[in-house]
């Protein structure tokens, strides 16, 4: 979905690892196609622009993304010199990414700061978050991301990766920002296709969506505090108003009016214990 927006290396990426295919593959047997989907294109291009300006906004030169997957923001933001981001994720994708990465390197000529890592990290495992920073300044804040891990996350998961990212907030400074948290009305409310969509995700992740979406913004509110967070929330749609792929898909602009108020982005201060 990011190959129809202008973010970095999208369209690389959905070359390089024949996205249509794949997707096409994923559909099959099922009553969708891939142009059944497009309309999520500029959520992901708001989400992932939205969390980039965060970044940015906050003025913090360490980053560490939690499941970055194959956005390679990093990849990106490493290209100034005084970044140092680490994209982490599970294994298997780090391997993967590491192959992308360097033919990226060759294609564009990009230079390598050695400012980018991308070990392989279950975030459910704080011995293997230190492991990720240990090479990270500790007299520098830091940045925590992560973009569409929690909702794959039962309960108890998500409160193990909150403190975890508490406890490693406090050994830094720094804030946390991710756009993941779910309220059920609003994920439960949807179309049918996209019900359909969801649970093909989910028989091909063995992992159920949203199974950890919470009832309201006030109980949601209750677990931030309760791991030690205090949120500032804004709009996503406020810093990216006009999404790249709503023009090249030529999407209408209506599309994006009904979701308004369930896009949120939270860029969350540790509380110290």
């Amino acid at each position: 979905m990011r190959q129809f927006s202008d973010i970095p290396f999208a369209g690389d990426v959905a070359e390089l690892l024949h996205s249509r295919e794949v997707f096409e593959a994923l559909l099959q047997g099922h009553e969708m196609r891939p142009n059944d989907l497009l309309w999520y294109a500029p959520i992901f291009e708001v989400r992932y622009k939205s969390v980039t300006t965060a970044i940015q906004r906050s003025g913090y030169r360490q980053v560490l993304e939690l499941a970055s997957g194959l956005a390679l923001r990093g990849l990106a933001m490493s290209q100034d010199a005084d970044v140092n981001y680490i994209e982490s994720d599970l294994t298997g994708i780090s391997a993967e990414k590491a192959q992308l990465i360097a033919i990226l390197r060759a294609r564009y000529g990009l230079a390598d700061h050695h400012n980018l890592s991308f070990p392989a990290v279950n975030a459910i495992e704080m011995s293997q978050l230190r492991e990720a920073v240990k090479t990270l300044r500790p007299d520098a804040p830091l940045a925590v991301v992560n973009e569409g891990l929690f909702p794959y996350l039962s309960s108890a998961e998500m409160q193990d990766v909150a403190r975890n990212i508490h406890d490693l907030l406090l050994e830094f400074s720094g804030c946390w920002i991710t756009p993941d948290f779910s309220i059920r009305s609003e994920v439960t409310q949807v179309p049918e296709q996209q019900r359909e969509f969801r649970r093909i995700v989910s028989a091909a992740t063995d992992r159920s969506m949203y199974n950890n979406a919470f009832e309201s913004l006030d109980q949601l509110e209750t677990f931030l505090g309760r791991v030690g967070f205090k949120a500032v929330v804004s709009n996503p749609l406020d810093d990216v108003p006009e999404p790249v792929s709503m023009r090249v898909l030529g999407l209408p602009p209506s599309l994006l009016a009904p979701l308004r108020s369930s896009l949120r982005l939270w860029v969350l201060i540790p509380i110290p214990s």
